[in-house]
């Protein structure tokens, strides 16, 4: 049987790649060959439905979301082939983030916001990144300070500047996500980013903005004129 472009759809996904290229794939063929074997009385192509549906009308996207275990409940996932699946998931955010560094402009809120949404829109609870940037705005690195509740008392004030000290950073952001998918700032959040904010004055090292991320959406602190 073929489509409209001539090609074989009955081919199994690893004959169909190599005959007319790995483009031609489906998501569903190609989440089979990242599989690679069925279980039992499923085929491997029956199994990447499952697990294509399971991500529900998000398609791939929605994959991102799901931990492992919640992929090891799908029937025929176990941990190694779950661990798999997520390690794909994030070979493919770090190619995107590499690609996207090559043009990114740090001292612009939308674009930094951006650069960041796809990793932290979908995680179940509040990472804080700590961002270092160079005199012209250049990323240096970006690290994550905390996880869970971003709150001043759970955060070191002293070894964010020592961090950018030693990393040579003059210029620094911070980025959290909201799990709720709101980026409406919290009190603390405000909170956070003054005690920051004057402390990057006295050290001469400027907090640039404080960037909250919801779902597909996000607040700039500085844009709202908390600092």
């Amino acid at each position: 049987m073929f489509n409209n472009g001539g090609i074989d759809i009955e081919l199994m996904p690893y004959e169909k790649a190599l005959r007319y290229g790995i483009e031609t794939l489906t998501d569903v063929e190609i989440l089979a060959v990242i599989l690679r074997t069925g279980v039992g009385k499923i085929k491997v192509l029956d199994l990447a439905k499952l697990l294509y549906d399971t991500a529900g009308n998000k398609g791939l996207v929605g994959l991102a979301s799901l931990e492992i275990d919640d992929l090891v409940k799908i029937k025929g996932i176990g941990r190694v082939k779950a661990i798999q699946i997520k390690s794909i998931i994030e070979l493919s955010k770090r190619l995107a983030k590499l690609k996207a560094n090559e043009k990114l402009d740090f001292s612009r809120s939308e674009t930094v916001a951006k650069f960041y949404m796809q990793d932290l829109r979908h995680l179940q609870q509040e990472h804080l990144i700590l961002v270092l940037l160079d005199s012209k705005c250049c990323l240096i690195k970006d690290m994550v300070l905390t996880v869970g509740t971003v709150n001043s008392s759970l955060i070191d004030t002293r070894d964010i500047f020592i961090k950018a000290l030693k990393s040579g950073a003059v210029q620094i952001m911070l980025i959290h996500n909201h799990p709720s998918g709101d980026p409406t700032p919290s009190k603390a959040d405000i909170n956070v980013t003054k005690e920051i904010y004057e402390a990057g004055k006295i050290l001469g090292v400027n907090l640039t903005d404080h960037i909250v991320i919801g779902d597909n959406t996000y607040v700039s602190l500085k844009a709202i004129g908390i600092f």
